[in-house]
């Protein structure tokens, strides 16, 4: 009953409307049928059967009616499921789902860049960006703006950082083994547990295990 007053008709009620019309005029037809034949029964037998076998044939040509009715509601329901999941699979798609550490998905989608290993973000706008657990090993990183991003558990293995804005990043347990942060600006970059081994630091100093 509740579904007669949602003006927005996010909820179809048309096929129950439908099986409950149909059901009534089949039992008012069968009714009719039945005097019907009776009553010409006095007159004619083929008259009688006449007219049962007119009530079979428009029975028949509405139930027919009905079900193509009932089948473009079904596809019209079907459509809008579709839609929703075409909505849910296209968010996931352009924001993408923060990844457990280890279980970064080898491409995604981040703030309308594509993060993934030897990906090309040079200049990028990733500031305040979440990319825990991300890889990006041997990709493009100069001249991005990484400022207070969040790279804890992020794999930089041999990317190039080179003149990129890392103040106030996030990069604990974040692995740089061989990137190159030449000119990086690192005010504020927590260094918790960091791989650095054969890292240029941002002096142009190389880093020892």
């Amino acid at each position: 009953m509740k579904n007669i007053f949602d003006f927005k008709f996010e909820h179809f009620i048309s096929k129950t409307v439908v099986k409950v019309l149909y059901a009534v005029f089949v039992a008012i037809s069968a009714v009719t049928c039945a005097v019907g034949f009776f009553l010409n029964l006095r007159v004619s037998f083929l008259l009688s059967l006449a007219f049962i076998f007119g009530f079979y044939i428009v029975l028949l040509l509405l139930r027919v009616f009905l079900e193509d009715r009932v089948v473009k509601f079904e596809m019209a329901e079907d459509i809008k499921e579709i839609r929703k999941k075409l909505a849910t699979f296209r968010e996931m798609s352009a924001v993408g789902e923060t990844p457990a550490v280890g279980e970064t998905p080898a491409s995604s989608v981040v703030s309308g860049y594509e993060i993934q290993p030897r990906a090309n973000l040079s200049n990028a706008k990733l500031s305040g960006t979440d990319l825990v657990g991300v890889n990006l090993s041997n990709a493009d990183l100069s001249n991005a703006d990484l400022s207070n991003a969040d790279l804890s558990d992020a794999n930089l293995s041999s990317a190039l950082l080179c003149n990129a804005n890392l103040t106030g990043a996030n990069m604990t347990r974040a692995n740089l083994t061989g990137a190159n942060l030449t000119g990086a600006n690192m005010t504020r970059t927590l260094l918790n547990l960091v791989k650095l081994t054969g890292a240029t630091m941002p002096d142009g100093t190389i880093h020892d295990a």
